[in-house]
């Protein structure tokens, strides 16, 4: 079972996953596991003392696993009104692979936040039970003009008035896929948005859930999408 050590320099265990290993799983000092950073470091490690709020490790053989992509892929989505579904899309996000989470208040969005303590700890049980070694950041913004459309060399809009229906071949590092409200974008967002060199795209003729639509677009980027390097 992969464990959570956010700093292998000070291989000490979260309290909450110091709980998980030595009152859940019933683990003693001795005994053996595995850590990761969430950053693409990976151990194995040895339980030096029984404390759930200093836990101890001694770790071995430290590695760094590399991204089966080359690029990173980050999700911008304006938010349910049923935060479950954020829920959902971010646990099912982090198994494939998502680099990051930016929910946003567009001028249709229900919902005022984000309990993004929650969506952490969700994304962090999805990172550990899928087996992999990056945790996905999350981030809130209170409108489309504050997401930070500057850290990226491809953003992908998608819009359900779009000619395009495709997701074409461009190279990129860091790509966003931007998911509006159900409802879509304003047509001053989408002015807005177009002003920031983005592709608009309408992935399906149906209209599709916003949670479902993050998701699609999630998984064409990771099989169509063409990464630099």
């Amino acid at each position: 079972m992969l464990f959570y050590l956010p700093d292998f320099e000070n291989p000490v265990l979260p309290e909450s996953e110091a709980r998980h290993a030595l009152q859940v799983l019933r683990m003693k000092k001795g005994d053996r596991l595995h850590v990761s950073d969430g950053k693409g470091g990976k151990a194995s490690a040895q339980i030096q003392s029984e404390s759930t709020s200093a836990c101890k490790l001694q770790l071995n053989d430290i590695e760094h696993v590399n991204k089966f992509q080359s690029g990173d892929i980050f999700l911008a989505v304006a938010p349910t009104k049923n935060a479950d579904r954020m829920e959902w899309l971010v646990e099912k996000g982090t198994e494939l692979g998502c680099a990051g989470f930016h929910f946003f208040r567009s001028k249709r969005t229900e919902r005022n936040h984000l309990n993004l303590e929650r969506l952490e700890k969700i994304a962090l049980s999805a990172m550990k039970q899928s087996g992999q070694y990056y945790l996905p950041e999350i981030h809130w913004h209170r409108s489309t003009a504050d997401l930070p459309v500057q850290q990226f060399d491809r953003i992908v809009t998608a819009d359900l008035s779009a000619s395009e229906n495709r997701l074409k071949e461009i190279p990129y590092n860091k790509m966003l896929l931007l998911i509006g409200p159900e409802g879509d974008f304003t047509p001053e967002e989408l002015q807005w948005l177009s002003g920031k060199s983005t592709e608009s795209v309408r992935f399906l003729p149906q209209v599709l859930r916003t949670e479902t639509a993050a998701l699609y677009a999630l998984t064409l980027a990771m099989v169509s999408g063409r990464s630099l390097g």
